[in-house]
């Protein structure tokens, strides 16, 4: 216990800085790269076999990669999109009438137009960033025929809204 204790201080002392950089520039955010690479290290208390050396540190940069991933993946896009952006609130000018006027008809077209099954794929893979896979895994279907929702979505809104 005392060896792993001294394996993790070495591991903080000599490569905390290096892991939270690597949080930093994928997570865009200091307080959440903390919290990653601090649950990182907190989980590594709790394995039983920890790599030794510079396999210690590999296996550290990745799980501290795999975290930051995992975040991101649970995020909603408008905060990584918001978190990407090097601007502030202010500088980002106020959609036209115009644009949230289509932008409702799109939403109406959405939910008056489209199945209930093809407009729950359509909104889980555009607007929760779901896989082929994940969506067909939660709604019991082929990932085929989420692929087949999905085109008959496009096609109707591209039928719809041509320009």
């Amino acid at each position: 216990m005392l060896e792993r204790r001294q394996t993790m201080a070495d591991l903080y002392r000599l490569h905390y800085a290096e892991l939270l950089r690597r949080a930093r520039i994928l997570l865009h955010d200091e307080e959440d790269a903390r919290d990653a690479v601090g649950d990182v290290l907190a989980r590594f208390m709790e394995i039983d076999i920890l790599p030794q050396g510079e396999k210690l540190v590999a296996y550290a940069r990745s799980s501290v990669r795999f975290e930051c991933l995992n975040r991101l993946k649970r995020m909603k896009l408008q905060e990584r999109m918001r978190r990407s952006l090097p601007l502030d609130d202010e500088a980002i000018e106020a959609h036209s009438e115009d644009e949230e006027e289509q932008y409702r008809e799109y939403q109406q077209f959405i939910l008056t137009e489209l199945t209930p099954q093809t407009r729950r794929v359509f909104q889980m893979h555009y607007l929760e960033q779901l896989k082929y896979r994940e969506i067909a895994e939660q709604i019991g279907i082929s990932e085929a025929a989420v692929y087949k929702h999905l085109s008959q979505a496009i096609t109707k809104l591209k039928n719809r809204f041509k320009s």
